[in-house]
C-alpha cells in the first residue's frame, strides 16, 4: 500500500469518490430547490458518473478476486454468487492471461511485457474493492456531523441504519446496487428517483460520502494532501 503507484491510486479514488459526492449532492439540492433541471450541466454530469460506473466495475472485480468459498455460509449464497460471479471469473481469467499454462507461478523478470502488465491491474481492482468494503463497514458509524444527505429524515442524521455487508453475497449486492443506482441517476429525475428509491439513493450517497471521507482522511496522513 506504501508504494507511489498505489498511494497514487488510492488517492485517485478518493478524488473521484469526492467529486461524485459533489455532483450528486449538487443535483439532488438543485431539484429540490429549483425543481428543474440544468441541461448544460448534463454533459459533465454523464462523464463524472461513467467515471463513477467505471471504478465500480473495478470494485466488481476485485471482489471476484476475493471471495473464498469458505466464506459462503449457505448453499443459496453460493448459488446467487455462482449465477453472478463464475462467468466473471472465467472472463477475467483469459483477459489477464491466467488461464491453462499461463496460470502457473512465472517468476516477474521471466514474464513478457505485456503479461506482466496485466496481472499488476489486479493489484488496482483490489485496491479498489479493499476501499470500497472499508467505506461499507465505516457508514453506519458515521457521525452526524459528516453526514450532508440532503433529504436526511432523522435529527440529527445517520446511518446507523445502514449496515455493513455481513457476507459475500450481500457485498455484491450492494456493489451492484450502487452501480445500477449510479446509471439510474444518470438517465433520471434526481427528485422522481428519490421519492421512488429513497432508500438506495440514499445507500449509493452515503457511500460515496464515507469513501470521500476516509480517502481525504488517509490522503492527508501519508502526506498526499494538505
Amino acid at each position: 500500500m506504501h508504494d507511489a503507484t498505489n498511494m497514487h491510486t488510492f488517492a485517485g479514488i478518493g478524488e473521484l469518490a469526492e467529486t461524485t459526492l459533489q455532483l450528486l449532492s449538487l443535483d439532488l439540492q438543485y431539484d429540490a430547490v429549483m425543481g428543474e433541471r440544468r441541461p448544460a450541466s448534463r454533459q459533465v454530469k454523464h462523464y463524472v458518473l461513467q467515471q463513477a460506473r467505471d471504478h465500480m466495475s473495478e470494485v466488481r472485480e476485485g471482489f471476484v478476486f476475493s471471495v473464498r468459498t469458505p466464506q459462503i455460509s449457505s448453499r443459496r449464497e453460493i448459488r446467487f454468487l455462482l449465477e453472478r460471479v463464475l462467468t466473471d471469473w472465467e472472463n477475467l481469467q483469459e483477459e489477464l492471461g491466467l488461464t491453462g499454462e499461463q496460470a502457473d507461478e512465472i517468476p516477474p523478470e521471466e514474464m513478457g511485457a505485456d503479461a506482466y502488465d496485466r496481472i499488476q491491474r489486479v493489484r488496482s481492482q483490489l485496491l479498489a474493492f479493499g476501499m470500497a468494503s472499508i467505506a461499507l463497514g465505516y457508514l453506519p458509524r458515521m457521525a452526524a456531523e459528516q453526514i450532508t444527505f440532503p433529504y436526511s429524515h432523522g435529527k440529527p442524521p445517520t446511518y446507523a441504519d445502514i449496515p455493513a455487508p455481513d457476507s459475500p453475497g450481500e457485498m455484491l449486492w450492494r456493489i451492484d446496487e450502487v452501480n445500477r443506482m449510479l446509471w439510474e441517476v444518470m438517465a433520471g429525475d434526481a427528485r422522481d428517483l428519490v421519492k421512488r428509491r429513497y432508500n438506495a439513493v440514499r445507500r449509493v450517497y452515503g457511500f460515496f460520502e464515507a469513501s470521500a471521507l476516509l480517502a481525504s482522511r488517509e490522503t492527508r496522513r501519508f502526506g498526499l494532501k494538505s
